[in-house]
């Protein structure tokens, strides 16, 4: 019996759909995937935490960082990584909070604690392991959340005199999310300017002071105009250093999700004590080098944190459930729980320590980076496939 010949549409067919297969197979060793923030290129941020992760992953994954804003502001960056604008990046949830209404209940509850170390790993693990609306939140964007970072040793950049609580009565303050909360109740005035506004905003005076890590006097091109700083290491503000579009996401192997997953608490433990950890150590050797004073904030402040953070909770869940949050109490519950559980971890790990530092050690930032990353690969990462995600 002699067999039909294939139709010439049927050849059409199959070759168009082998194309698909194979175009989708191998995505991603043929483009490189977009990583881009709003940092730039020799922040912290991105000489430890991210360039390392596209060395690591460079047989697998090919990455390509694109920075300081080239693709997004602060403001557009969950927009654009959903709409395909970046592959992936940096994400601030304080600025889509109607997008973000579950997971953003974790920036606002920043006073709760004051080590970035605890606050970084507890946000992590409730986004990932306890807060399914929070991870809807991202997929509703069309992205999902990888890893986080946090933002620690809180304190006021000031151009104009700030060396005790009285003197913030009436100056104005750049202050995002909680922190216009606690700038309002020390006295002061909040104002709304976005990172890449802020360092302007200093310079032509329209804030007297920057809220935000004493890390900031390193990272940013403010040292020149900040001539005070008050530094009372309350507060750490949590954030996203990777979410990813969904759809990039998907397309990826099994493989290669998997080692991009496995990157991601190095990613964070890298981040946390490069950018803020470490960079706090050396705007403080910097601010000694320009004479600038730096004000320890005394127990008055350590009294006023104890009664402001008495309400917190129930003022972020009341403010999460006018943006329509489901059940913000149980987000928040889980936060605190696991604020405490990571505050006895870290506490048992020694890396507390590393806040106390004066100067810069590379042998133990570096030990540092390893046993944080264990702990947070360990706690959390182990504990998700992410073929499940």
């Amino acid at each position: 019996m002699s067999r039909k010949p294939l139709q010439i549409k049927h050849i059409v067919t199959y070759g168009v759909s082998l194309f698909l297969l194979l175009s989708a197979h191998l995505w991603a060793q043929e483009r490189p995937l977009i990583y881009s923030n709003t940092n730039p290129p020799d922040n912290a941020a991105n000489v430890y935490g991210i360039i390392p992760m596209i060395e690591e992953l460079k047989d697998i994954i090919p990455i390509k960082l694109v920075p300081g804003s080239q693709l997004f502001d602060s403001r557009t960056a969950l927009a654009s990584i959903g709409g395909g604008i970046s592959d992936s990046g940096e994400v601030i949830s304080s600025y889509s909070r109607s997008d973000l209404k579950h997971a953003v209940i974790l920036n606002d509850l920043m006073y709760l604690g004051r080590n970035e170390m605890v606050v970084n790993a507890a946000a992590t693990e409730t986004l990932l392991l306890d807060c399914p609306n929070c991870m809807m939140d991202f997929a509703k964007s069309n992205t999902l959340f990888l890893s986080g970072a946090a933002a620690g040793s809180y304190g006021m950049l000031c151009k104009s005199e700030v060396t005790t609580v009285a003197q913030m009565k009436g100056k104005k303050f750049r202050a995002v999310s909680a922190s216009r909360r606690w700038v309002r109740a020390l006295g002061g005035i909040p104002v709304s300017l976005s990172i890449n506004d802020m360092v302007e905003g200093l310079s032509r005076g329209l804030v007297d002071c920057i809220v935000g890590p004493v890390a900031w006097l390193k990272s940013f091109p403010i040292a020149d105009d900040v001539k005070y700083i008050y530094a009372y290491n309350v507060g750490a503000f949590s954030f996203a250093t990777m979410i990813i579009n969904r759809g990039i996401w998907d397309d990826l192997r099994s493989d290669q999700k998997k080692a991009l997953w496995d990157a991601q608490s190095g990613v964070s433990a890298r981040t946390v004590v490069r950018l803020y950890v470490a960079d706090a150590i050396r705007a403080r050797m910097l601010a000694k080098e320009k004479g600038i004073p730096i004000t320890t904030a005394g127990q008055d402040i350590e009294n006023f944190w104890q009664e402001f953070k008495k309400d917190e909770t129930s003022t972020v869940n009341e403010i999460a459930g006018g943006l329509g949050a489901q059940n913000p109490k149980e987000i928040s519950d889980n936060f605190v729980r696991n604020i405490e559980k990571w505050e006895k971890i870290i506490a048992a790990s020694g890396l507390a320590n590393l806040l106390d530092l004066e100067e810069i050690d590379e042998g133990i930032l570096h030990n540092a980076e390893v046993e944080y990353t264990e702990l947070l690969q360990k706690n959390i990462y182990d504990k998700i496939n992410p073929d499940d995600l």
